[in-house]
């Protein structure tokens, strides 16, 4: 336990910090189970920081006003009764008494650091609790055994570097710029032991440490654990190497700045690709911003870091893949990704929220923002697989309108469409399969072929409108002549046969030719008209 006095401008930044999943504060007022339940719901959780003895913002307190903190250390027993005796097993913890400069009145502030626990915790009440975005909330039956289950892994991130230690992470510039905007301030030598991210005896840094503020990561991590981006120009779901379009790019650094280059870098690459809109217009991809960077920064930090592998960015013709090493962590699936989460990293995950503008910021919504952006941009939605060892997210160019919708659009602007154009436009693979979009619509009265296209020149048109000068002709063409259709007059005697019995007469036949859309069809296919092009039924 500390006590520090720290500066107006420090306090300030701790009262008005917004509550998130790894940040909560709490009146001095509060009861001790307020604190159990979200001392337990972090260590259950990702770890994170609270803080007892700042009042919510209100009329009555705004500002440093909201800093109203115990008298003493002493009145703040209540805090260390509720971590350290009414949860079981204990939470992992470190706190600090904290004050005012000039502002001492305002007594003392418990700034209180949990550790994600390698134990389920259970509060006074019995109860599991579990923090989930901005709050902490009980769980029940399989949620209970799944976070069990999930605890026994023992994550990468806290292994021990052999030739990387507290001195070479003190002196890193990415760890200074880390701290030019931390709060409170703190010493490099300072913030890395409250931190954890050495240990105590040895000095030595944890991989953790290495992944998010060394120069080379993996100058100093025995592992491959940088970004490799490739283009490649084709379709394929299994790829040449005469496909790449370049030498792929590696991206290495800190954690935070290898997201942002990858950012960058995957952008440019998609928007040098040029699709087919259902406008018939060439025009550049172009993904939600909050799209790409989820995924990536999802990779990055969820990554298996024990895998010696890159996390891999293909920037194909119709789609982009990002792979990352590893499969789904603890007790997560395909089926519970977008409503579970679980990190296999929490000290990487925690640490990189601390930045100023965090690239994870909305802890547990990223996958489910993906799912809503490309929603939003009428995007078909991400696809998200298990290949191996490795998780794989797939974006396809494609539009979320149903293919029909799609074939209809681009008629509006052009006369004729080709199963190929179609499967362009559409995302379909298969021939058969846009062939069957073309009969729906055909069924539907919408389209037809066009006449005298056949075989590979096929291709399907909006019907076209009635002619009614022709529909007059065909009319008049279809009326039975007088000749040929009037009875005869005169009557023939039937002849006689052999044994005087007269055959039974029959009707006499029509020479004319059946309605029009009976007839061969003009364009030549050989089947009749009204099984070709007047489907429409002329």
């Amino acid at each position: 336990m500390e006590r520090r006095t720290i500066p107006a401008s420090d306090a300030l930044a701790l009262v008005e910090r917004e509550e998130s999943h790894f940040w909560d504060h709490k009146s001095a007022q509060s009861k001790g189970t307020v604190i159990q339940k979200i001392a337990a719901g972090l260590a259950n959780s990702d770890g994170g920081e609270f803080i007892v003895g700042i009042e919510d913002r209100g009329k009555q307190a705004v500002g440093l006003d909201r800093w109203q903190g115990y008298s003493s250390i002493e009145d703040a027993t209540i805090v260390l009764e509720a971590l350290a005796r009414d949860i079981e097993p204990p939470v992992p913890y470190s706190i600090e008494y904290l004050d005012i400069q000039g502002r001492e009145n305002q007594g003392l502030a418990c700034l209180v650091n949990i550790r994600k626990s390698e134990s389920v915790h259970y509060a006074a009440d019995k109860k599991v609790y579990v923090r989930r975005g901005a709050a902490t909330h009980s769980i029940t039956g399989q949620a209970v055994t799944d976070l069990s289950l999930a605890k026994g892994a023992r994550t990468y991130e806290d292994q021990l570097l052999a030739d990387y230690d507290k001195e070479d992470l003190a002196v890193e510039d990415e760890l200074a710029y880390f701290l030019r905007a931390y709060s409170p301030s703190t010493p490099p030598n300072e913030f890395i032991r409250k931190q954890r991210l050495i240990d105590r005896d040895s000095g030595a840094a944890k991989v953790s440490a290495g992944i998010l503020y060394a120069e080379s990561p993996p100058a100093v991590v025995p592992k491959r654990c940088a970004v490799k981006v490739a283009r490649y120009n084709t379709k394929e779901k299994e790829p040449r190497r005469e496909h790449l379009a370049a030498t792929p790019d590696t991206i290495e650094g800190p954690a935070r700045v290898v997201i942002d280059e990858t950012i960058a870098t995957v952008t440019a690459l998609i928007e040098s690709v040029s699709v087919l809109q259902p406008s018939g217009e060439m025009a550049p991809v172009k993904y939600p911003p909050e799209v790409l960077k989820e995924i990536i920064v999802n990779a990055v930090i969820h990554r298996d870091y024990n895998i010696s592998d890159d996390i891999l960015v293909y920037v194909f013709d119709n789609r982009v893949e990002v792979r990352s090493p590893g499969s789904l962590p603890g007790s997560m699936t395909l089926q519970n990704l977008l409503q579970d989460r679980f990190s296999r990293n929490p000290t990487i995950v925690r640490l990189l929220n601390k930045y100023p503008d965090p690239p994870n910021k909305d802890i547990g919504e990223g996958l489910r923002t993906v799912v809503a952006k490309m929603a939003e941009a009428r995007l078909q939605s991400p696809i998200f697989t298990i290949e191996g060892n490795y998780f794989v997210v797939e974006l396809g160019h494609t539009p979320l309108a149903r293919p029909h919708e799609i074939v209809m659009e681009y008629l509006e602007n052009h006369e004729e469409i080709t199963n190929s154009t179609g499967r362009s436009l559409t995302g379909i693979n298969s021939e058969n399969s846009m062939k069957d979009v073309f009969y729906a619509l055909r069924k539907a009265g919408k389209i037809e072929m066009v006449p005298g296209k056949r075989g590979n020149k096929s291709a399907w048109r909006r019907v076209q409108p009635e002619d009614p000068a022709s529909d007059a002709a065909d009319l008049k063409d279809a009326e039975p002549s007088a000749a040929s259709s009037s009875p005869t007059t005169e009557k023939a005697e039937p002849p006689k046969e052999a044994f005087g019995r007269a055959p039974k007469r029959l009707k006499a036949r029509r020479s004319i030719m059946g309605p029009a859309r009976n007839r061969p069809c003009p364009c030549g296919s050989g089947l009749k008209h009204k099984r070709c092009c007047g489907r429409a039924g002329v």
